[in-house]
């Protein structure tokens, strides 16, 4: 029986071979050099395996991390451990987010606030972010539009088998449909884990993703509690969007 998860264990096992610790990323020097401006206590929200939270860490931020899916928590654990780290780590969902004191700063990166499916959940994080804020306290939210995905609306594809490092390959099939009026990108991703000939494993994988317009979101910020809003393009100071490709940097302080 093949159960839906949202980030079950091979799903954490792929991002964690294709999103290596380690790895060179465009927001990790950004993140680095923001928020050392502000110090203080900070949140990384939807902060899966540790990727930008661990070198957070090593430049010396007081950075914890909050994230539902048990198996990204517990492989970001791992990573922290073999590297001598000892974070914060909370389990819980950012729409519902209740945790004692409150951050300089929150940060939702590389577009993860997109799979919030529904637009009442992503104003309810904002929300929540705004109470979990300090006076004068900032979020980073970076959104994408999911242009590739709506070419191949319905469309099976078959991404590039991984190859795990204990011998065995997972596959992947995806397939998207779009809700055009609630602006949502809803795939499912089929994973199958083969080793020596056997499927071992297997898992359906929902995966939302909730797209904002770049004004849209501005209003949304504003509308719920948030001022000084800035906007660069791919982790660029200064840099203005310009195409549907760029990754959209928000910035915004506590009203």
């Amino acid at each position: 029986m093949m159960t839906l998860t949202t980030y079950g264990s091979l799903c954490t096992e792929v991002y964690d071979i294709t999103k290596p610790i380690d790895g060179k990323y465009p927001d990790v020097p950004y993140y680095i050099k923001h928020l050392s401006k502000i110090g203080g206590r900070i949140l990384e929200a939807m902060v899966g395996t540790g990727r930008l939270l661990i070198p957070l860490l090593e430049a010396n931020l007081n950075v914890e991390g909050i994230d539902s899916s048990e198996d990204m928590l517990a492989c970001c654990h791992r990573h922290c451990t073999q590297k001598g780290l000892k974070p914060v780590l909370h389990h819980g969902s950012v729409e519902n987010l209740d945790l004692p004191g409150k951050f300089k700063a929150i940060i939702v990166s590389f577009g993860s606030f997109m799979l919030l499916e529904k637009r009442n959940a992503a104003v309810a994080a904002l929300q929540a972010f705004a109470r979990h804020l300090e006076p004068q306290g900032r979020i980073f939210i970076d959104l994408e539009l999911p242009i590739e995905d709506f070419k191949t609306e319905n469309i099976v594809r078959q991404r590039s088998p991984i190859e795990c490092p204990d011998g065995s390959t997972i596959l992947l099939q995806i397939t998207s449909d779009i809700d055009w009026l609630n602006q949502l990108n809803m795939s499912v991703i089929r994973y199958e884990k083969w080793k020596d000939g056997e499927l071992i494993a297997t898992e359906l994988q929902r995966l939302p993703l909730h797209w904002f317009g770049r004004d849209e979101f501005i209003i949304c910020l504003q509308e719920n509690g948030y001022k000084d809003i800035t906007l660069c393009a791919n982790y660029t100071d200064g840099l203005q969007p310009s195409c549907h490709k760029d990754t959209l940097c928000f910035c915004a302080a506590l009203a």
